[in-house]
């Protein structure tokens, strides 16, 4: 190839050389730029997810944390209804309270049921299902039934709070 085509040749040739590269540039800028915006969506989708998640488990530890203290309550009353004179006793009264206790174990039950964690649940289990009324709901759980039961519920509440302020602090951080 002599000098005047060589001259001739390499501008044009340069020029498609320079807008091929260009052309190819461009198409991996937007190829990498369509990478980062799904990997952005995918991200803010597995946040969103996982903030509804921990919104829901906050939520029904909340519940069951309300739950327990009823709970407890209710074993304390009953204990005290115990510990009363049986002159002074009524027994609607016990009634009345272990109506209650039966709801809101029943409301544990169902609260344990939508745990994430499952060794916090069997704590829970553990130490909330101890049967209570093992001769049918119209009997009254003694007092021996009782003794004991109402800091193992406390036992379970105390777990639930210890788990909720793990995932606040969590927020926090």
């Amino acid at each position: 190839m002599d000098m005047p085509t060589f001259n001739t040749v390499w501008p044009v040739a340069s020029f498609i050389l320079g807008a091929t590269l260009a052309q190819a540039n461009a198409s991996l800028s937007e190829k990498r730029q369509r990478d980062r915006e799904r990997e952005s969506r995918e991200y803010e989708s597995r946040r969103k997810i996982l903030e509804g998640k921990k919104s829901f488990e906050v939520e029904v530890l909340n519940d069951l944390h309300k739950s327990l203290i009823s709970l407890r309550e209710s074993a304390d009353s009953l204990t005290r209804w115990h510990g009363t004179d049986e002159a002074d006793r009524s027994v609607s009264e016990a009634e009345e309270i272990c109506v209650r206790m039966r709801i809101e174990m029943d409301n544990f039950w169902r609260l344990d049921g939508l745990l994430f964690d499952p060794n916090l649940s069997r704590f829970l289990s553990g130490r909330v299902g101890i049967a209570l009324f093992p001769d049918g709901g119209t009997v009254i759980p003694s007092r021996q039934a009782l003794e004991g039961y109402g800091d193992s519920v406390w036992d379970a509440h105390s777990a639930v709070a210890q788990r909720l302020k793990e995932l606040y602090d969590a927020v926090r951080d």
